[in-house]
């Protein structure tokens, strides 16, 4: 009972933290997805096509056009498995890496801004709980 209770509670809580911080996004040169494609490459780096398709929920066929358009940008590279040459690996480059901290930087100004309604208090009871939410998650996966 209390699993399906959070589980509903955060169905709700997780579009709602979306759409109050995120809805408007700044500016950047890439979409959401694309950034998001890019933090993961950077997270996993030089894990296979499908690995990512498989972790963003994507069609193969959409992501190929995601990671076509960032090696445009410069920002990743395919490589090919030297065990299996069937197989793509996904790489950041230097470029790539340098323009994610440039943009984690401008999304956590972004985000920052948002944040100036909550008091000091509030500030700091949300980071608690943000840390503990965090530390609970980590044992999925």
């Amino acid at each position: 009972m209390n699993r399906e209770k959070l589980a509903e509670n955060l169905q709700i809580l997780m579009p709602v933290v979306f759409k109050k911080l995120m809805k408007t996004f700044p500016e950047l040169e890439i979409s959401k997805h694309m950034l998001e494609l890019l933090f993961m490459i950077k997270k996993e780096d030089s894990k296979p096509m499908s690995y990512f398709s498989e972790k963003l929920m994507l069609p193969k066929s959409n992501l190929t056009v995601m990671a076509d358009r960032l090696i445009e940008e410069g920002f990743i590279e395919r490589a090919f498995d030297p065990n299996d040459r069937r197989v793509i690996i996904l790489r950041i480059t230097e470029k790539g890496d340098q323009y994610l901290c440039k943009a984690r930087e401008k999304v956590k100004l972004h985000v920052a801004e948002k944040l100036v309604v909550f008091s000091d208090e509030e500030i700091n009871r949300l980071n608690e709980l943000v840390e503990e939410m965090k530390a609970i998650f980590s044992k999925m996966d």
